[in-house]
């Protein structure tokens, strides 16, 4: 079956289009919530999905009286077991890019229907039989402003690992996926030469800092330990939203790690048809610009720019300047080696 293999390039041409126009506890969801009529979501929780229920779920209700329950716990595992059991307890889902290629390799999402679904709109490489890019995420470094002026703050790897030249307490996110390839752009590998990953040169990149890191794991954490001094510069996804809220932050897309999320709808649901009247109402392009102002991801529809805030349009990772400066995180490379990568990582962590 098709799966996207977007590059750096695409995503580049992407960018420009647009410049012109871990797992949570999931609660049972009560058989009361599958009734005709609504739909269940489940999401990554935090201020990215109160953003996703502002700007999308509470105004596709109002328009079409259809309800959408929330729940989290997006998990592969979980997926898995729903499709094989036949028991879903979800409608529709929005999968990062490396998840995503899983999901559409084992047959757990089922074709969207692009009679319903209208993404003439959306980037084209992120349009296929069974997955439609929703948002892209940049992976970036954040700073403190409080700790670093604009002129001695650190803009690229290198200066991350360079903690004589950049003083500074450092952050760093617990998982293989982002931090192997910062390392390896730190030890010289460049961004278009990233993958396949070179494993042992990236663990003894990370082994030149790694007694100097505080590690968090949840997407939220690193703003709160920005603000209160707990670490000075750190890998961050929601950085440029605080940043846009007044925190005292700056950040770098030089060498950011760029990537997406995709709609999907598991195979076997019985309201799919309601989920791809969701899609379509999502991939429109005042939706997404709305999104913006919750999160600040990029959106995904060539037209959504001229909906958003010109104050953030410089900072999303749709700015094709910025996007120019990162690189494409490989959902190839991380679909099929995530776990096996991901145990080495774990017994490093260890060590």
């Amino acid at each position: 079956m098709p799966i996207i293999r977007p590059n750096r390039r695409r995503f580049i041409q992407t960018a420009s289009a647009l410049g012109a126009a871990a797992s949570f506890g999931a609660p049972f969801i009560a058989s009361s919530a599958r009734a005709a009529g609504q739909l269940v979501f489940a999401g990554f929780g935090g201020a990215y999905q109160e953003g996703q229920a502002k700007a999308l779920f509470e105004p596709f209700e109002k328009q079409t009286g259809i309800k959408i329950v929330q729940t989290t716990g997006v998990d592969l595992a979980k997926l898995r077991a729903q499709v094989q059991s036949g028991n879903l307890e979800w409608d529709f889902l929005a999968l990062p890019d490396r998840v995503r290629y899983t999901a559409v390799r084992d047959e757990l999402v089922m074709p969207l229907d692009y009679s319903v679904i209208d993404a003439s709109k959306i980037v084209k490489a992120l349009v296929t039989p069974h997955a439609v890019g929703c948002v892209t995420i940049p992976m970036l470094m954040a700073y403190s402003t409080k700790h670093y002026t604009p002129e001695k703050a650190p803009k690229t790897w290198f200066d991350y690992w360079n903690i004589d030249g950049f003083p500074g307490q450092r952050g760093m996110y617990n998982g293989a996926v982002y931090t192997l390839e910062f390392a390896l752009i730190a030890d010289g590998v460049p961004k278009d030469k990233l993958y396949p990953l070179d494993l042992d040169r990236a663990f003894r990149s990370l082994d030149k800092i790694k007694s100097k890191l505080i590690w968090w794991s949840q997407m939220a954490q690193p703003g709160p330990m920005l603000a209160a001094g707990e670490i000075h510069v750190t890998p961050s996804v929601r950085a440029i939203t605080a940043m846009l809220a007044g925190e005292p932050l700056g950040v770098s897309y030089d060498g950011a790690a760029l990537t997406y999320e995709a709609w999907v709808v598991p195979k076997g649901t019985k309201n799919a048809a309601n989920a791809m009247k969701f899609i379509n109402f999502a991939l429109q392009a005042r939706p997404q610009a709305e999104l913006t102002k919750y999160i600040a991801y990029g959106p995904t529809n060539t037209e959504a720019t001229d909906f958003i805030d010109p104050k953030a349009r410089p900072f999303l990772s749709s700015n094709p300047e910025n996007a120019a400066k990162g690189f494409l995180l490989s959902g190839d490379y991380w679909g099929p080696n995530l776990d096996k990568v991901t145990e080495r990582w774990n017994e490093w962590r260890l060590r």
